[in-house]
């Protein structure tokens, strides 16, 4: 075998070897949120709601992911928490300040959790069609 196969042989064996290792770390508590969303008819302040709101949850820190994008008037929701109790905080506070108002602006289309969110948020979200993924892998 040509010294530089041998060589490429090895440093699979190293990578592969660091990637097992390192997946026995890895938390595996993280809540992912995924929402697809449309404005609604004559809604003109979106926007500005959507930026004041990245700014209070910034703010608060429940999240360590807390974005939105926009497409075509399609707008992704992304949004990533440390775990279950970290969700919990968000989810509590956007029921009790934000929710009312958020709903009278969009039209929520799918909305996808990653993760274990526990039962009473569960329940409330089921009301909102929410697809639950369980986690296989990840990292």
């Amino acid at each position: 075998m040509h010294s530089w196969r041998l060589g490429l042989q090895f440093l699979k064996i190293c990578f592969i070897g660091a990637w097992v290792e390192e997946m026995v770390v890895l938390n595996n508590e993280v809540i992912g949120i995924n929402i697809v969303m449309k404005p609604k008819d004559g809604q003109q302040n979106w926007r500005s709601f959507i930026e004041n709101l990245v700014l209070v949850n910034q703010h608060k820190g429940n999240a360590f992911l807390y974005e939105y994008y926009e497409l075509d008037g399609v707008i992704h929701l992304h949004e990533r928490f440390e775990n279950a109790d970290a969700y919990q905080r968000h989810f509590d506070f956007f029921s009790a300040k934000v929710a009312a108002e958020f709903l009278s602006l969009f039209d929520v289309q799918k909305l996808d959790v990653y993760g274990d969110v526990g039962q009473e948020v569960k329940k409330a979200l089921n009301g909102m069609n929410a697809n639950f993924f369980s986690t296989i892998a990840r990292f």
